[in-house]
């Protein structure tokens, strides 16, 4: 019987991730069939130029500008510029100055240590680009090398066209300073996931890992950018957004529903060990729980004894070593206790449950007594919010102390 049951149930899993894959072809299907591309040429309105010039007349050589685009799923666009920069100048530079593509906003620039201070930065809005300059705190030496990032975002609606419900073009600006030349530019754009490229105006390379498609574009030693747009197409079904986290909480739940179930009809049957109630076990438990309280107050006499002189270090350790062993054992003991106790009844559960959360009360003002007094030994606060601090702690202590009582009291009552 539970043989045939848990090959149902293997069905019924395997039929919703059988489901769940046909919702995602339905999805692609739709995209695909929704509309395709008429045979457009894609043309650059400019081209990047890589012949070889000389360097001389560079200030700055790029050693790498990577340009990192990052579209979500609402077309917002967030951008990082990653650049080595080395001084080629045969004198020192103060500054470096960036060109931005038009109405760049929430404009930042780092160094290896950290953001750089507003007050060293200056932006300046033009109708074609943004110029960044951006002041070093040290100068650059010639042949000096320097990395900078500099983050910002750009409106969609200025960058970003939609044609149809589902296809989009997305224009990449790039402009450079004249003073600048570029031994490695790299553009890499991360499609909204979801989505599908298609085709663009130079020859990317396409990376796809799951849903998420990256297109790369990479040129070498440029030095000069004649009106440059990369022009990218591309694919995205808007309700995919929605959908796919519905999707994947919907199957994760359905497969975490069903392995419960499997586990829960077919585990094997198990012989739950109870006990009726036996007087010698409860008086057996306070004995033992008594014993524990008196040597946990011995441990605190004996502690306030080596902080006073009254007995030496080497006597102190002795005996405590000796009343942990001790302390140890009682604790496996009770443990033991603890449990056939529990099985007593519902009122014993319950009461052995206090019984644990006061005792890790009554643990915590301890430890936090113990802090709290080394911090004032070490002049980390003051004498009156050490006093504050002690009172409190003791009233949690206080109040542990008085609720394990009363339940030892109510467990005495049990047996008399």
């Amino acid at each position: 019987m539970k043989s045939h049951l848990r090959f149902r149930l293997q069905k019924i899993l395997i039929s919703f991730i059988m489901l769940f894959i046909i919702i995602l072809n339905v999805k692609y299907d739709c995209v695909k069939a929704a509309s395709v591309f008429s045979n457009v040429q894609l043309i650059s309105s400019g081209k990047v130029l890589n012949e070889t010039p000389s360097t001389t007349n560079f200030t700055y050589i790029i050693n790498e500008w990577k340009r990192e685009i990052k579209i979500n799923a609402l077309g917002e666009l967030s951008i990082a510029d990653r650049c080595q920069i080395t001084n080629n100048a045969n004198e020192t530079v103060y500054e470096v100055i960036f060109i931005l593509p038009a109405n760049a906003s929430s404009i930042s620039v780092q160094n290896p240590f950290g953001s750089i201070s507003k007050t060293s930065i200056t932006i300046s809005n033009y109708p074609t680009f943004v110029k960044v300059r951006v002041f070093l705190s040290d100068y650059l030496s010639p042949q000096e090398k320097l990395r900078l990032l500099v983050t910002y975002n750009l409106p969609k609606s200025l960058y970003i066209q939609q044609s149809g419900w589902q296809d989009y073009v997305l224009n990449i600006s790039l402009s450079k300073p004249d003073d600048w030349f570029v031994e490695k530019l790299k553009v890499v754009v991360f499609l909204p996931e979801g989505a599908e490229y298609r085709e663009s105006s130079l020859m990317p390379l396409i990376q796809k890992s799951g849903f998420s498609v990256v297109v790369e574009f990479t040129e070498e030693n440029v030095a000069l950018i004649d009106q440059p747009v990369i022009i990218l197409k591309y694919q995205f079904f808007i309700l995919w957004a929605i959908l796919r986290p519905a999707l994947w909480t919907g199957l994760v739940a359905i497969v975490f529903v069903v392995i419960l179930f499997v586990r829960k009809v077919c585990r094997p049957s198990s012989e739950v060990i109870s006990f009726t109630f036996s007087p010698e076990i409860l008086r057996d438990f306070l004995n033992r729980y008594d014993e524990g309280m008196r040597l946990q107050r011995e441990l605190e006499i004996l502690k306030d004894h080596v902080e006073k002189g009254k007995i030496s270090r080497r006597n102190y350790r002795l005996r405590k070593n000796s009343i942990d062993d001790h302390l140890s054992r009682l604790k496996e003991d009770l443990s033991e206790l603890r449990e056939k106790i529990a099985s007593f009844g519902e009122y014993y559960s319950k009461q052995m449950k206090r019984l644990e959360t006061a005792e890790e009360e009554l643990e915590t003002s301890r430890k936090d007594t113990e802090t709290v007094k080394a911090r004032y030994i070490r002049k980390e606060i003051t004498g009156e919010t050490y006093q504050k601090m002690l009172d409190e702690y003791n009233r949690m202590k206080d109040h542990a102390e008085t609720v394990i009582e009363e339940i030892l009291s109510e467990l005495r009552e049990q047996i008399r």
